[in-house]
């Protein structure tokens, strides 16, 4: 489950000097990463493992947000300018490490090659070494690397913090409040939400419509999870909460095979009819009209 009050937090948390800024808007960052985008099986299956590096690599690795950031380069001119003022600043002095990640999107550092760019950012679109270089600036303050009253580590600190804040409130925050869902009454609510009798209004990045809970359940994996109240709600979430509210009806079996057949008629096309099998097919209490 995420928080998004606990992401948004840190990021509004940046208020001081670049260098506490750039600490809060990494804890944010970090917490986007692993509280929302990524479970520890997704970075597993990616990697074989679930360290901080990998999740990284996976984030270098998604073209949406590469397209995105490419997106704000011609759409705000102050992230421009600094992104370019960047680039001059790192050409000229660039950031030196220990490994050679830059330029890379491998998950195994011996993938990655030796004669590659080291420290520098190639273009303003050059996405994968724009988080490369967020990244390597965080090691270096938290490992304590940089220096507060050192000009240079002052402005790499500051370009750190000046390009990730943007992206953090234009993209990231962003793609998460697309996906909240926003009841109209919250009076009982919630009960009446997850027993199938209530409707939410729905952000996704699709566009914006009301659903039910049983609705929510045969939506594309793309659209999934959402976010109710704070809390993100995955599929597997709304299934355990559909099999209690119907566990709570079987005392009924009028009640309970009303209800039941409701939440078949959700499953509209073979597609569906099968994954509502696989919701519910090991619970035996459920029958099926072909049994």
């Amino acid at each position: 489950m995420a928080d998004l009050s606990l992401i948004k937090n840190w990021h509004e948390k940046a208020k001081e000097d670049y260098f506490s800024r750039f600490v809060f808007e990494y804890m944010a960052f970090e917490a986007f990463l692993k509280k929302y985008k990524y479970t520890e099986d997704d970075i597993r299956q990616l990697a074989n493992n679930t360290k901080e590096r990998s999740y990284i690599q996976a984030f270098k690795n998604d073209v949406s947000y590469a397209t995105q950031w490419s997106e704000l380069m011609t759409t705000d001119q102050r992230l421009q300018e600094t992104t370019t003022d960047l680039i001059a600043f790192l050409n000229n002095e660039p950031l030196a490490t220990d490994s050679n990640w830059w330029g890379c999107t491998a998950y195994e550092h011996n993938q990655c090659s030796q004669q590659g760019i080291r420290g520098v950012i190639e273009n303003e679109n050059d996405f994968v070494n724009v988080v490369e270089f967020w990244y390597q600036v965080r090691n270096n303050l938290f490992h304590a690397g940089k220096d507060p009253d050192s000009k240079r580590d002052e402005q790499l600190v500051a370009f750190a913090y000046n390009t990730l804040s943007v992206f953090m409130g234009k993209v990231l925050i962003a793609e998460m409040e697309q996906r909240t869902m926003v009841p109209s009454s919250w009076e009982d609510f919630e009960h009446r939400f997850f027993s199938g009798s209530a409707e939410a209004q729905v952000k996704t990045n699709k566009g914006t419509g009301c659903a039910n809970v049983y609705e929510l359940l045969f939506i594309d994996d793309a659209e999934l999870p959402v976010l109710f109240e704070g809390t993100l709600i995955d599929r597997k979430y709304l299934v355990d909460k559909v099999v209690f509210h119907l566990i709570n009806l079987y005392g009924d079996d009028d009640l309970f095979r009303e209800e039941w057949d409701r939440v078949k008629s959700y499953a509209r096309t073979p597609e569906q009819r099968d994954i509502i099998r696989q919701y519910f097919k090991p619970r035996d209490y459920f029958p099926f009209d072909d049994e």
